[in-house]
């Protein structure tokens, strides 16, 4: 059985991830060392980090989710 990495996640438009790549290209002209920095395509607000999941879970994860989204009103994400 294979083991997947797994969260719930909120894709963000592109507009925001072209400006978080012109950030990350600002923040990248000194030198740190410390950094990890990852493709703004891959960028993402996670709501909940699951774990190591069984593939053979997923399909009841995702149920669970869209029922538990059911009848919910989108949100708004303001970033400043």
């Amino acid at each position: 059985m294979e083991i997947i990495r797994t969260f719930i996640a909120i894709e963000l438009p592109e507009e925001i991830k072209s400006d978080l790549k012109k950030l990350q290209d600002s923040l990248k002209t000194g030198r740190q060392d410390w950094a990890k920095w990852v493709s703004p395509d891959s960028i993402h607000l996670t709501l909940k980090f699951l774990g190591d999941v069984a593939s053979d879970k997923i399909d009841e994860i995702v149920m669970a989710i869209e029922e538990a989204a059911t009848g919910s009103r989108p949100g708004s994400l303001r970033l400043e």
